[in-house]
């Protein structure tokens, strides 16, 4: 059998196990649970579907959340993601939301068996036992963590799974520096990796990969000193190591260039330690053994047997090539999760670049349980070879570990309380590791170790992962039930039609793009921090003036200004109250007079009651702009809006006396403005105002004007990685040309 036939069988039986561990989700009879999964990516995939449905291939902007929010510069959107584009692009004629859920959740079981699949291949290349990198690919893609949060945190996983088949191209790359292909992977998987749409993981991952070269390239170094060859020279795998990351960078610079622009703006440019440094309790550890005991997932368990195989490899450091590093890895990794309740992430914090950018240390857990699953996968390898003593000594010493780990739970965690299960489950799972452990030790028991007891233990680790992990996102809705609107929902729905929207957290904060409703929040972690702002203890009726909220969804049967009460909607513990404003608030407006003003004496005189927001609008201090004040109409002018596409809006203006135009939209870099002229189109300077909203200076005279968000940064970035596609298709074309000459 080929080299490539046999990785595609292997492929299918990693897909057949993801199928299975998924079944009930892929034949449509349950679902993920409510959480980001349903209330964030699949609001982010039903928008970009629209935008593909409507021919707009790069959606720019959504107006849906946030009063407007650049969607494809908010990473975790991944309108570059290759597999997810493909999947969509196949998916594409389904329109209905049961549906789009549906082909996330396969997509998630895809990722998994992919995860599974390129562990496999790295493990093979290192221990060259098929064996031992299947176990090592099933423990990884069936842990704790990677089945845990996330599927629902759909970015995480679509970033996590390319991590061991960029450390098996490298492997390539440098066991054949000078075949370009290998390197090209290299940056064509990391940047697949960015792509997917999680940055922390992507530093978690790329930190490992510039170890993992370092590595490599310290071991051809010496490898090649003690042979004394100078075929490969140091300099050219430096240069191919530089080649890579700067084709890695061209390949993401599409969406590297308007996240970077973006986030600049956003909530996460400035952050305390004390936001980012949280993560687990060092208590977690013993999910390492027993899952589920203190929490609902277990990122840390990788089964007992695959936990077991890993210590078992420590035996091997010295032998077993690059293990040591997996070792390091697991650690440092394991150590790092902790957060501030350990030592070292304080110091990664004041250190390394990126790590003072995150939350949620706690997601450091993803390189331990990757980097146990490969050292699970040099201890299978090492089995054939150990002497039926050690096996036995080895058996002895997990009934210990797992008798004595019980007992110590048991008393101090468990029977004072501080447990997650009751003590009647509690001593299931003691029963069940236990039973577990003991079928491990029957197999290394016996005399001599063949192939077929090493399949057991595989079998073994697989059913130790089904048990702890098979239900841990299993909601009992069918996709069909799970995306019926609630009534909420569709009484917004209905009223809105075009209207902008205050939700008080009645409903989830991304509904907005599934009803094509305006929303003024939503729920991605990187938003706008001057418009988070006017959400900071800012009065409620001058946040609505200024974002032209017209309905709101609220607990508050009474609002603090006049409000027609439409719908009501008793829950389990309070009731939700639809109203429509009595006096409409506009979406743009025309104001005589400019105040410059900081950003924070903005903010206080947004708040001002006293300050009139027709009449005058805040520029900042760096803002070149010559405003002569006009006598207002006797009439007050018409302005018109019509949202042409969701990056663009026509303004008709009449009766106009010209003025400084603002609008309740979010600025950004990239808006841009012009009139429509029967001729030529004039552009129009586009400024920031009212801290964070859009104002246009707009000649005297019933105007047309059209709004284009577009950012620059976009274009560069297009720019870049179409050029680096550009010359690698030349490169690959001239390569293969003089192959056939």
């Amino acid at each position: 059998m080929t080299s490539r036939k046999q990785a595609v069988r292997v492929l299918g039986v990693y897909l057949l196990l993801a199928g299975l561990f998924y079944a009930p989700s892929l034949l449509g009879l349950r679902t993920f649970p409510d959480g980001d999964f349903t209330h964030h990516f699949l609001p982010f995939s039903l928008f970009q579907q629209s935008e593909w449905l409507a021919a707009r291939w790069l959606p720019v902007w959504n107006p849906y959340t946030y009063a407007g929010h650049p969607f494809l510069a908010d990473i975790q959107a991944a309108v570059f993601y290759p597999l997810g584009n493909l999947l969509l692009l196949l998916t594409l004629p389904f329109t209905s939301p049961g549906a789009r859920l549906y082909f996330l959740q396969a997509e998630a079981a895809l990722h998994i068996a992919l995860a599974g699949f390129f562990t496999h291949l790295l493990v093979q290349r290192l221990t060259g036992k098929r064996q031992a990198a299947f176990i090592a690919g099933l423990l990884f893609a069936l842990s704790g963590y990677l089945t845990g949060y996330p599927p629902l945190q759909t970015a995480i996983l679509r970033t996590a799974i390319w991590l061991p088949l960029i450390l098996w191209l490298l492997v390539r790359a440098f066991d054949e520096p000078l075949r370009w292909r290998w390197w090209l992977g290299v940056s064509a998987a990391w940047a697949t990796a960015f792509l997917a749409g999680h940055p922390q993981t992507f530093l978690h991952l790329s930190y490992t990969v510039v170890g993992w070269m370092g590595m490599l390239l310290w071991q051809s170094f010496l490898t090649q000193r003690h042979r004394q060859q100078t075929t490969i020279r140091p300099s050219l795998l430096a240069t191919r190591i530089l080649a890579t990351c700067l084709l890695t960078f061209a390949f993401s610079a599409a969406q590297l260039l308007p996240s970077l622009e973006f986030t600049r703006q956003s909530v996460r440019a400035s952050v305390d330690y004390a936001y980012v440094s949280g993560g687990f309790p060092v208590q977690d550890i013993w999910q390492m053994l027993f899952p589920g005991v203190l929490t609902q997932f277990s990122p840390l368990f990788i089964g007992i047997p695959g936990l077991f195989l890993a210590l078992l490899s420590l035996g091997r450091v010295k032998s077993a090539r690059h293990s040591l590093f997996f070792v390091l890895l697991s650690f440092l990794a394991l150590l790092l999760s902790f957060g501030n309740n350990g030592f070292l992430y304080s110091i990664f914090y004041r250190l390394a670049p990126g790590w003072d950018l995150f939350r949620g240390q706690e997601r450091a857990a993803f390189l331990v349980a990757f980097g146990l699953s490969v050292l699970a996968g040099y201890g299978m390898a090492g089995l054939p070879e150990m002497r039926t003593n050690t096996r036995k000594l080895a058996g002895a010493v997990l009934i210990a570990l797992i008798s004595g780990g019980l007992f110590l739970f048991g008393f101090v965690w468990q029977w004072e309380g501080r447990g997650a299960l009751p003590n009647k489950e509690f001593l299931r799972v003691a029963l069940l590791s236990g039973l577990i452990g003991l079928a491990v030790v029957w197999l290394l028991w016996q005399k001599k170790w063949e192939t077929r007891h090493g399949w057991a233990l595989a079998a073994l680790g697989v059913a130790s992962l089904l048990w702890a992990n098979g239900g841990t996102n299993v909601d009992s809705a069918d996709p069909a039930h799970k995306t019926r609107l609630a009534p909420e929902v569709a009484a917004v729905q209905a009223l809105a039609d075009g209207a902008r929207v205050y939700n008080e957290y009645r409903v989830y904060e991304d509904y907005g793009m599934s009803i094509a409703a305006e929303d003024v929040w939503g729920s991605s972690p990187l938003r706008l921090a001057r418009y988070a702002a006017l959400f900071d203890n800012f009065p409620l009726d001058r946040m609505w003036r200024l974002l032209g909220v017209e309905t709101v969804l609220t607990w508050r049967r009474e609002l603090p200004i006049p409000s027609d009460l439409i719908a009501e909607f008793p829950q389990a513990t309070d009731t939700t109250f639809l109203h429509r404003l009595v006096a409409a608030n506009p979406r743009a407006w025309l104001v005589q007079n400019v105040q410059i003003a900081d950003d924070a004496a903005a903010l206080a005189l947004l708040a001002d009651h006293n300050f009139d927001l027709n009449k005058t609008a805040l520029l900042p201090p760096d803002t070149a702009l010559s405003f002569d004040a006009n006598t207002p109409p006797s009439q007050p002018p018409t302005i018109r809006l019509d949202r042409a596409a969701p990056n663009r809006v026509h303004i008709i203006l009449a009766n106009n006396p010209g003025g400084l135009l603002v609008l309740s939209e979010n600025w950004l870099p990239g808006w841009r403005a012009h009139t429509l002229l029967p001729t030529r189109h004039s552009p129009l300077p586009v400024f920031r105002a009212n801290l964070t909203q859009i104002a246009i200076p707009v000649p005297a005279g019933d105007l047309s004007l059209e709004l284009v968000y577009w950012p620059d940064s976009l274009n560069w970035g297009l720019a870049i990685t179409g050029s680096a596609l550009f010359v690698v298709c030349l490169g690959f074309l001239y390569r293969r040309r003089q192959t056939r000459g």
